[in-house]
């Protein structure tokens, strides 16, 4: 998702709340990043008296919902119960606060909620975790899903304020620590928006980009889960997450940094392993593997598109 230093922009769209986040060097976290609900509201904006007039009731309903600490600008989307509707899973009503639970491991929330979606009971806390109201084990196409993230970052103005075209933006180096605290440099040929910035850094970490996973699998939905998890599975066992990392409050207070030219590859994994702790990890992979590839031949050349294929 996003981290510091971003510009915070509120806006209206015919009585849904779009709320876009825009960062010098990254914007987004693959799925996670701003739900695709909401920046498809982007194109349809209308900027009228009404809309202003509520700008500052939006902001101080939204940001006074977080804890006291969430001071990070990504608290400020709205639930998404405001643009979803009433969602529940196993039972349960989706968007609940959830604050006793965000310091206890995911595996034992979600066992004692059995039947409930991740996302489903703590989007109050991170609400770019929105549910559509389909678990991934229902999901019958990742690729359609991937191809509409990417086509909705892509048409947002804050994530891709000036498109130049597909391949047609600057060259650029896109930095990371690795695990033994060396920069890790990947040369991307073209970044057309502002998102790709964070989005490849962490995809890279996670091994998910396409030429790191096998794409060719995503269109066969079982399988794709089944690469997911042994996907999953090898995050934690090459990193062996504590049980105090895997928390959503772990989650939400690395947003503030991990996404910097200083973050680590072991906290850019953790917030991928969060997403597959939260029954999501496929749907992310998708849209890493979708959105990136590293180039055939290459270990540190970034490609899009046609170039990928």
């Amino acid at each position: 998702m996003i981290g510091h230093g971003m510009l915070f922009v509120v806006m209206l769209v015919g009585g849904v709340v779009a709320t876009e986040l825009e960062r010098e060097d990254s914007c987004s976290d693959a799925t996670g990043g701003l739900p695709v609900n909401l920046l498809q509201t982007r194109a349809s904006l209308k900027h009228d008296s009404s809309e202003l007039k509520r700008f500052s009731l939006v902001v101080a309903r939204t940001v006074d919902q977080q804890r006291p600490n969430d001071t990070n600008s990504a608290f400020g989307l709205p639930k998404p119960s405001e643009y979803l509707g009433y969602r529940e899973s196993g039972g349960m009503e989706c968007g609940l606060n959830h604050t006793a639970d965000l310091y206890k491991p995911i595996p034992q929330v979600l066992a004692e909620h059995p039947g409930v979606d991740g996302y489903c009971y703590f989007e109050f806390h991170a609400p770019w975790m929105a549910y559509s109201g389909v678990r991934q084990r229902d999901n019958t196409d990742f690729l359609s899903g991937a191809e509409s993230g990417r086509v909705s970052m892509r048409s947002s103005e804050i994530m891709c304020p000036s498109d130049p075209g597909m391949n047609k933006g600057p060259a650029r180096e896109i930095k990371y620590l690795g695990d033994n605290g060396s920069t890790i440099t990947l040369f991307d040929r073209h970044v057309d928006c502002n998102h790709i910035m964070g989005d490849v850094k962490y995809c890279h970490a996670l091994g998910w980009l396409g030429n790191q996973v096998d794409t060719a699998l995503m269109t066969d939905p079982d399988a794709w889960r089944s690469l997911n998890e042994r996907e999953c599975e090898r995050l934690n066992e090459t990193y062996k997450f504590t049980d105090e990392e895997i928390t959503l409050g772990k989650h939400i207070d690395d947003q503030e940094w991990i996404f910097a030219d200083y973050g680590r590859a072991r906290n850019l994994a953790l917030h991928g392993y969060h997403k597959c702790l939260l029954g999501h990890g496929a749907e992310e992979m998708a849209y890493c593997a979708h959105l990136s590839c590293l180039l055939p031949g290459t270990s540190d050349q970034i490609g899009h598109g046609v170039a990928c294929e």
